[in-house]
């Protein structure tokens, strides 16, 4: 399934909660890929290092990139949507991705896709999400509220952590994500909150008491 999604130049974006296996799912595809043949890749935002992979900084880096697929984390971090000039950038850019031959990968949160954004994307990748979070009006809401499967409740997508759900332009699938073991860089985190320790209570001994006969 995600070879296909990946076939040709085009937007794909991932939409998901904060703590809902975003990154988990980024890596899966990243595996995947691999697994099927050789090509470039570029990020931004991955907290993993990706072997034989190149890490961009700017906006301006993605213009010289060609025949590459490029991943964007934590896309606010390099997209500054509230500066008019940077916004002008990004449009730019985007309008290339199809020119220099690039499949681009926009990962962020429902808020992150502006309507101008979510315009580009030709396709939709959903973790567990909130609607409230998505922007009304957007491409992003509306294919997600055009889907009427199980899984979407009145106020969220309910998915489990290792599902994703997939719009391609005509069809909606629900995909199973393994869990990305060597990537995962929260199993290592330490509990905030210790359980305290539970003290055992010992038993008092009872003395006899000698009684004395005459």
């Amino acid at each position: 399934m995600i070879k296909k999604l990946f076939d040709k130049p085009k937007v794909i974006g991932l939409i998901a909660d904060v703590n809902t296996g975003k990154s988990n799912l980024i890596y899966h595809i990243i595996d995947n890929l691999r697994s099927e043949g050789k090509f470039k890749l570029y990020t931004f935002g991955l907290r993993k290092e990706i072997p034989s992979a190149v890490t961009i900084n700017s906006v301006a880096e993605m213009e010289s990139i060609q025949n590459s697929i490029l991943i964007i984390d934590e896309m606010m971090t390099l997209f500054d949507l509230d500066n008019r000039k940077v916004k002008k950038e990004i449009e730019n850019t985007l309008r290339l991705i199809n020119h220099n031959n690039n499949i681009l990968l926009l990962c962020g949160l429902g808020e992150n896709f502006k309507k101008f954004l979510s315009a580009k994307v030709d396709i939709f990748i959903y973790k567990k999400i909130k609607f409230e979070d998505l922007i009304n009006g957007s491409k992003v809401k509306n294919v997600l509220m055009a889907y009427k499967g199980d899984e979407r409740g009145t106020t969220i997508l309910n998915l489990a952590i290792d599902e994703a759900l997939i719009f391609d332009g005509v069809h909606y699938s629900k995909i199973d994500v393994p869990y990305m073991k060597d990537y995962d860089t929260k199993k290592d985190n330490v509990s905030i909150v210790v359980p305290k320790p539970v003290r055992k209570k010992v038993p008092r001994k009872v003395h006899e008491k000698v009684v004395k006969r005459d």
